[in-house]
């Protein structure tokens, strides 16, 4: 009961430093994708004050205009901080967010979004305290906060209007500010991650389910939230992400029967997401996926790995990947002319295999339940002829 109650109470206890109404809202989802963040300066603010005194913009951005602005803001764990963080431990209690204002009058309202892993979260609304903050300084003394638990783990994004006007509050890209603060509380559980090729950019996954990509300076942009995501992997161009949701709803016991796989793939500048294969039972079973660095092949396995005298259920599934990385087209091993069929057995792969040249894939097979010593081994598989020639 207590439990339930502290859940109740987080929205009313999520207030900030400044009194103001707080209520659900629904606007327009987070702006799409091709303004996703790319490499850009650190912004801080060179002065550590609580008070609203004046302060130089940071170095990168200087506004020219004389209207009402809000600019250059960061998150940071203690509001006298001269340094944001884009990233804050499981368990963090309060979270500071701290900009930069100039030509303020009386008058103004005040509009703040937030947004928790890319879904509406908090709307907070207020006229400008003109005889508190003045035409110009550095606002230090909002925050979110919980008192008793903590901050759930996710992704933030914090967006301000001045008069319906949307503020340039957050990071360079190609020397515009963008319209956003991001920043991130990790969870207590365990998080995959996997650095893109040209080293450029992180994918992770947050709590088991929320992919998020993180460029050079560690910020967050949310890329998908599915229900259990046991693997991502990056393709060779560093623009695209392979990665599986995964459904336990009907799986039986502790054995993989049941599970049911999606194979998705997201264009990261874009967030573009695209489902590109639908799997009746488990992907990459004991051996992953392994992505060809020639061609627009993918290797993988699909099955419950599990045995039962002289069958078991796992088999070899490769993917042809379009140019647009928006769909496939999947070959399974029964496909493949040469793989050694007997009767009542198994050929099943036994370890990851590896790619060769552009088309032809090699990798050790194990065939149950037959005296012929010469069957298992590595096998050649020609995604071209569709043959699989032991080696």
């Amino acid at each position: 009961m207590k439990k339930m109650i502290a859940f109740l109470m987080l929205t009313a206890s999520l207030i900030s430093g400044c009194s103001f109404n707080i209520q659900v809202f629904t606007p327009p989802p987070p702006v799409a994708a091709s303004d996703t963040p790319t490499a850009t300066q650190q912004i801080a603010s060179p002065v550590a004050t609580i008070s609203a005194t004046a302060e130089p913009p940071p170095v990168g951005f200087t506004p020219t205009t004389s209207e009402p602005i809000f600019y250059a803001a960061y998150a940071a764990s203690d509001s006298r901080s001269a340094v944001g963080q884009t990233a804050f431990p499981a368990g963090t209690k309060q979270v500071f967010t701290i900009w930069t204002y100039q030509n303020m009058h009386a008058g103004v309202n005040i509009k703040r979004e937030w947004y928790r892993n890319g879904k509406p979260w908090l709307l907070r609304e207020e006229p400008w305290d003109f005889e508190k903050y003045g035409e110009a300084g550095v606002i230090r003394d909002i925050s979110i906060y919980e008192d008793e638990f903590s901050l759930p783990p996710g992704v933030y994004q914090l967006r301000i209007y001045i008069d319906n006007v949307i503020q340039p509050i957050g990071r360079l890209v190609k020397d515009s500010p963008q319209p956003w603060l991001n920043f991130e509380i990790l969870p207590t559980e365990s998080v995959i991650e996997a650095a893109s090729p040209d080293s450029q950019w992180r994918a992770v996954v947050l709590g088991g389910h929320l992919l998020i990509l993180r460029d050079v300076n560690g910020t967050p942009t949310e890329l998908f939230d599915g229900t259990e995501i046991p693997y991502v992997a990056w393709f060779p161009d560093s623009q695209h992400i392979l990665f599986v949701d995964r459904d336990r709803s009907a799986q039986l016991d502790a054995t993989g029967r049941g599970i049911r796989d999606d194979l998705w793939i997201v264009e990261i500048l874009g967030n573009e997401t695209s489902l590109v294969y639908e799997s009746d039972t488990e992907l990459g079973i004991g051996n992953g996926f392994v992505i060809s660095p020639y061609s627009p092949y993918i290797a993988s396995t699909e099955g419950t790995g599990g045995g039962d005298a002289c069958f078991v259920d796992t088999r070899l599934i490769f993917f042809e990947i379009a140019p647009d990385y928006r769909s496939v087209k999947a070959f399974k091993q029964e496909q493949f002319a040469g793989i050694p069929a007997l009767p009542d057995s198994s050929a099943y792969p036994t370890e990851l295999g590896r790619w060769e040249d552009e088309n032809q894939y090699v990798v050790p097979l194990s065939v149950t339940c037959t005296l012929n010593k010469g069957l298992p081994g590595s096998y050649v598989f020609n995604m071209i002829q569709l043959t699989a020639v032991k080696k």
